[in-house]
């Protein structure tokens, strides 16, 4: 798999030691933003499986080859065929947490000095990051870059509130930048019988047969990796397997694997895997396009590139292929959707719109992006904005593309991580006043037994930006997305009309996901009304194009 690499087998029966530089420039490489190419020319990432564990069981069919240095390194071999991996004399990382005040682009030196020296007039010692990666490959120069000026460094923990405080006093958009002052240490210690492997920090997994995976025992289940999950599962992967540690010492375990073996994982965790064709290679090309645009710009204090939950994408390894889904990425080798004024696009997408997208700074805050602007969710696509709820949702289903395809399908709708649940495209709920008030005392106590529920900011697509709750103690105005949704309930989206009905309020709304950008159900109405690939994504991205990098 790895380019240039060549494996010297060597059968151990005692302790094996390696050498400490090259285990020191390899650990390194896990925390840069940069990645490596196949020999087939695909793109290698390095996902996160799970972490926080004090122990990770792995083994494979066949037998378990182990390169304490990585590709390239020596490997050794062992009798059995599984391993156990824990680690000692561990010591934590340093994590200290910055105030962004400033982003700029990489090239603009001129507008980087005037920021730095701005903020050091302002009585501060800031500083740059740069964020995000640079490659060439089929003739294309993808540059995800961006420059973060930042200022007072605290401890891990307190970036969030020092943040919101700058932002306050100054009257700017602050967001929080992770710096890994120091990397944690500690060995890496392999068992398998008699063989003992130690090396410092990180100690890399293989099979012996290239065509078997390994299996990493005790997975958590449900959306990646996240420890917050109850059960757990053996889980198959691709590729290559390093155990490393994590920020507290404990052990984090990764998949290095390529990116169409990533993908065919992935794809069917985000579609239906019987949508029609042109939709699984929409949908293909969105997550090929989201991977590598996410690459060095998320987990920046973490010995991988991507996590495995919804944060990133949802990746559950190897075994939740489908052959529908394995045969878009095939199709799709190496497309990606770039904007016409260059670079890969945000990519963004939920289940479904409910019949008409929203604009990203609607949900998010932030620059708006001209690519993410909302739009009707239907064959004309005329309207750009909702500007009668009631009649809104009382449209007719077919009259879009979401409604006409979970009307083929019979309800059920696609969502992240495979709950399929019921209608998406409209629902109603209904909350007590008990249960609400409970609900929203959590986190705004002086609002007391909740009276009324008014909408007092749309969106585009008429999603709640922003919620007055009003109680016989207080009022108090909310905002974000998913802080609306989670404050009431869970509801499938800010998409509704509420009324009060005697003693509860009864929601009726539409759509499942923020609503920004691929409308997942609609990509699939547009496919089978005979759309191409192109046709989506130009629908829902515009001011795109399709490019093939490798």
């Amino acid at each position: 798999m790895f380019r240039n690499a060549l494996l010297c087998v060597l059968i151990l029966t005692s302790v094996a030691v390696a050498d400490d530089t090259s285990a020191t420039d390899k650990l390194r490489i896990l925390y840069s933003t940069r990645f490596t190419f196949t020999d087939e020319g695909l793109p290698l990432v390095t996902v996160e499986i799970m972490g926080g564990k004090r122990e990770v069981k792995l083994h494979a069919k066949g037998g378990v080859m182990v390169r304490p240095d990585g590709a390239g390194g020596a490997a050794v071999e062992a009798d059995g065929d599984g391993w156990t991996i824990s680690a000692e004399n561990v010591k934590p990382a340093q994590i200290q947490e910055w105030t962004v005040v400033e982003t700029l682009g990489p090239d603009d030196q001129t507008g980087i000095n005037a920021a730095l020296a701005r903020w050091k007039d302002r009585g501060f010692d800031p500083r740059s990051f740069e964020i995000g990666t640079v490659f060439g490959t089929g003739g294309e120069v993808i540059d995800t870059r961006e420059v973060r000026i930042a200022i007072d460094p605290v401890a891990a923990g307190k970036g969030s509130a020092r943040a919101a405080e700058h932002a306050k006093r100054y009257g700017v958009k602050t967001s929080v930048h992770e710096e890994l002052v120091k990397r944690p240490s500690g060995t890496i210690v392999a068992r398998s019988g008699s063989t003992v492997i130690r090396n410092p920090s990180v100690i890399w997994f293989a099979p012996k047969k290239p065509t078997e995976t390994l299996v990493v025992q005790d997975v958590p289940t449900g959306t990646g990796g996240s420890q917050l999950e109850t059960g757990v599962e053996d889980r198959r992967y691709w590729g290559a397997v390093y155990v490393t540690l994590d920020h507290d010492g404990s052990l984090i375990a990764a998949n290095a694997v390529a990116e169409d073996k990533l993908l065919a994982g992935l794809v069917p965790a985000e579609m239906y895997p019987d949508a029609p064709a042109t939709a699984l290679e929409a949908q293909a090309i969105a997550a090929r396009t989201e991977l590598l645009q996410k690459i060095g710009r998320r987990n920046l204090t973490d010995p991988f590139l991507l996590c495995s939950t919804q944060q990133c994408q949802v990746y559950a390894g190897a075994g939740k292929e489908d052959p529908r889904t394995t045969k878009a990425v095939e199709k799709t080798r190496g497309m990606v959707l770039l904007r016409d004024g260059g670079g890969l696009v945000d990519i963004r997408y939920s289940a479904s719109c409910g019949g008409h997208t929203e604009d990203n700074d609607a949900i998010w805050g932030g620059e708006a992006d001209p690519s993410l602007r909302g739009r009707a969710d239907d064959p004309k696509a005329q309207m750009t904005r909702v500007t009668d709820i009631d009649a809104f949702l009382a449209m007719d289903p077919k009259d879009t593309w979401c409604g006409r395809a979970e009307m083929e399908r019979g309800g059920p709708a696609p969502t992240r991580g495979g709950d399929h649940g019921r209608s998406k495209f409209r629902w109603t709920e209904k909350i007590t006043v008990e249960d609400l008030t409970a609900r929203i005392a959590t986190e705004y106590p002086e609002v007391g037994r909740v009276k009324a529920l008014e909408p007092k900011q749309r969106g585009s697509s008429g999603r709640v930006m922003v919620l007055a709750i009003t109680g016989d103690k207080g009022s108090v105005d909310v905002s974000g997305d998913l802080h609306i949704r989670r404050l009431l309930g869970g509801l499938k989206s800010t998409l509704f009309e509420v009324k009060r009905d005697g003693g509860a309020f009864v929601f009726r709304g539409a759509g499942f996901g923020h609503g920004v950008g691929m409308c997942q159900l609609g990509a699939i109405g547009m496919a089978e009304a005979g759309k191409s690939n192109a046709q989506i994504l130009e629908h829902y991205y515009r001011g795109t194009h399709l490019h093939r990098l490798y």
